[in-house]
């Protein structure tokens, strides 16, 4: 069950990019598939099925246990951002009805800030391709704060910089794993953006959110 959630209360909206602004992560999770078959291996429709809904770390592990494959999570990820700058490039839709929320907010005097774990130089190609630069008051990537948003204290860095206390910021976020973040360092909400990548994790979002959406749309 949702928790109650005041949608007009907060002060600062942080979205993530990846799944949470761009309809990007299917095209981030069907290169799992990618990586292996560059191995020379063809992974099963069952196996390919699975890594869609898999990220980081649990990809590493299972390219171990399934393929045999020894990776590094660096060696993924410089892999993956490779592969991704021309479709960000190409341009990626936006989930529905995100500029329009944007605007909404900036009306309304909400500060609106990106923070994703993609590269800060591949994030703004992304970001200038679909025309979100100029809805956004501030842009950060993980490695600018040097802290991974699964860590309480990398929203409490964040909210220092912008100059808005955490009490007063929302996160929007499409993993599980910055969702909980979010929730241990205190934020005053976290809302839950869903696809058919986090269906696996669906319980554990609704536990974790204050509200769940697939559609901006849905928030005043």
């Amino acid at each position: 069950m949702e928790k109650k959630f005041d949608e007009t209360a907060f002060r600062a909206a942080i979205f993530d990019m990846d799944g949470t602004l761009l309809d990007s992560m299917g095209s981030w999770r069907a290169l799992n598939a990618a990586f292996v078959r560059s191995r020379g291996i063809e992974p099963t429709a069952q196996q390919a099925r699975d890594m869609e809904s898999m990220s980081g770390m649990m990809v590493v592990h299972y390219f171990k246990d399934q393929f045999g494959i020894d990776c590094t999570f660096d060696e993924l990820c410089d892999r993956a951002c490779e592969a991704m700058e021309p479709v960000y490039g190409a341009g990626v839709p936006l989930k529905p009805g995100a500029y329009g929320y944007l605007r909404r907010l900036g009306e309304r005097g909400v500060v609106r800030v990106l923070a994703t774990a993609t590269p800060a130089r591949l994030a703004l190609i992304g970001l200038n391709r679909a025309g979100l630069t100029g809805q956004l008051d501030y842009i950060y990537s993980t490695d600018m704060i040097g802290l991974s948003k699964s860590e309480p204290a990398f929203f409490d860095a964040l909210c220092s910089q912008i100059g808005v206390a955490k009490e007063k910021c929302v996160m929007f976020e499409d993993a599980v794993y910055a969702m909980r973040g979010a929730r241990e360092a205190g934020l005053m909400g976290v809302v839950g953006i869903t696809d058919e990548t986090n269906r696996t994790d669906r319980a554990e979002i609704y536990a974790v959110c204050d509200k769940v959406i697939d559609s901006y749309d849905e928030l005043k």
